[in-house]
């Protein structure tokens, strides 16, 4: 494992060394062979002998050595041991990490323990700026202590990250390393925080001095493998923009504010479509988080381009590219998934500002409740074809929802029932086609004449005229009052 820094180390040294050595050799420890051959230094477990020069030495390439003058050999020996200490040290606070997280403790007071003793204020955070992990106590200021209290570091810090961000040049190194920001009079030891290649967070060690250490840069780094490890198993599909996206848009849904998102979407980086829909599914068959997130995800994936995902408890939410939707086919396969999988999708209006997304995703999860509670059929649900019944449902009272109704479609009901017509299915199907009388006839398959007979009888019944557009108005949103509290159950 430590193969690379050892050879690293031999290079920059100016002893005059002939070496050969196994990269991939793992080195645990340091030992004197303890017998006649002083001369012979090597380590235990899989070893690296450090060799005398003109001493007879077998070897084979499975073997890790290094030859060199007599009057070197100690000097390597102890420059070697200083390695593999701090190396140790660093995989044991590294393995005390994992082993208080599979014991159920937070990495919590870990951070609380070292930056508490060294004086530090330590802040884990996504590239959106949220607070994933932070030591106790913060910053002696109020400043600090509320910014962090909601979930971020002080804004004029974060101003700081982003410009320094900016200028950062591609390719240049992600070691732990030292800045000043200026506004703040803070010194940060700051290192990023990878997963599978991935930009995705950063670790921050704060203080009001630069005097940070080598063990503080040894523990920066181990508390970013910590995370990305949590963050890899967090991942709820083997693409880790779900992830990436799901912390911001997860924050959107539970309350978080317009200037706060659009901070944390600048600082982010993260992209939108230009035109956005949300989507929102909900099995009826549901099977829990697990299925979600193992079986279901995966082949929803392989009908639609990559989205940003966020799973919730309302069920799956898709950020949709609204162009992307327009492929061809996808529509009709979409529908086929969802009849498959048993799924109800509730699509938004058309958006372009991600920071309304809330707004959005109301449209599509109200639009899942009400077809249900409706017990409509179909699997893709536009919000845009539901939005007045969602208008009618925010009347609770059902009595007074009937009374805003047009009283002819009470009219036409009770003769209906009395003389065992149809009326009121007629007068129905005239508003659904577009008030065409031979459309209506043709779809009611009547005669024209049949059909002018009883649009006469409509209209002497209920004293209407059914040419005038504001009484077709009232009458079309009469007929979904009576859909809705004829279908609706509670």
């Amino acid at each position: 494992m430590y193969g690379n820094e050892l050879k690293k180390l031999l290079d920059n040294s100016d002893l005059d060394l002939l070496y050969s050595i196994d990269n991939r050799a793992v080195i645990h420890d340091v030992d004197v062979i303890n017998d006649s051959k002083k001369d012979i230094l090597s380590y235990s477990s899989e070893t690296i002998y450090l060799v005398k020069k003109d001493i007879p030495f077998v070897h084979h390439d499975q073997i890790a050595y290094v030859i060199a003058d007599e009057g070197v050999l100690l000097s390597l020996f102890h420059e070697i041991h200083t390695l593999l200490n701090k190396e140790q040290a660093a995989e044991k606070t590294y393995i005390r990490l994992i082993k208080s997280m599979y014991a159920g403790e937070s990495i919590q007071s870990f951070l609380n323990d070292y930056a508490s003793g060294n004086g530090h204020f330590i802040a884990v955070l996504d590239i959106s700026g949220r607070i994933l992990a932070n030591s106790e106590p913060v910053i002696d200021s109020s400043v600090w202590q509320t910014a962090v209290k909601n979930g971020f570091c002080d804004f004029d810090f974060m101003e700081h990250i982003r410009e320094r961000s900016k200028m950062r040049r591609q390719g240049s190194s992600d070691m732990p390393s030292i800045y000043y920001c200026k506004s703040k009079a803070l010194y940060y030891l700051s290192n990023r925080i990878h997963v599978d290649g991935r930009y995705v967070g950063n670790v921050f060690m704060i203080r009001h001095s630069d005097d940070f250490t080598e063990q503080d840069h040894n523990i920066i780094s181990t508390i970013c493998r910590v995370y990305s490890d949590i963050i890899r198993k967090e991942q709820q599909s083997n693409d880790i923009n779900t992830y990436l996206y799901g912390g911001v848009l997860g924050d959107l849904l539970s309350g978080m504010s317009e200037s706060q998102a659009r901070s944390r979407l600048r600082t982010s980086g993260l992209t939108f479509a230009p035109n956005l829909r949300v989507l929102v599914l909900r099995s009826l068959q549901y099977f829990g988080d697990r299925y979600l997130r193992s079986t279901l995800l995966p082949k929803l994936q392989s009908y639609l381009p990559s989205f940003p995902y966020l799973m919730h408890r309302e069920g799956l939410i898709i950020i949709a590219d609204n162009d992307a939707l327009k492929g061809p086919g996808l529509k009709e396969k979409f529908e086929e998934f969802c009849i498959e999988q048993h799924l109800l999708a509730g699509i938004s209006d058309v958006f372009h500002d991600p920071v309304q997304f809330p707004e959005y995703f109301e449209q599509a999860h109200s639009v899942v409740l009400l077809a249900q509670k409706l017990n409509r059929d179909g699997s893709i649900l536009m919000f845009r074809d539901y939005a007045f019944y969602l208008l009618i449902e925010s009347v609770k009272d059902r009595h007074q929802l009937r009374g805003f109704a047009h009283p002819a479609l009470s009219i036409l009901r009770d003769y209906d029932q009395e003389k065992q017509s149809s009326l009121f299915d007629t007068l129905r199907t005239f508003i659904s086609c577009g008030f065409s009388p031979s459309e209506a006839a043709d779809s009611l398959f009547l005669h024209r004449n049949t059909f002018n007979y009883r649009k006469k009888k409509i209209e002497e019944l209920c004293a209407i005229n059914l040419e005038d557009n504001q009484t077709r108005f009232q009458l079309a949103c009469s007929y979904q009052i009576f859909d809705y509290l004829d279908n609706s159950f509670e």
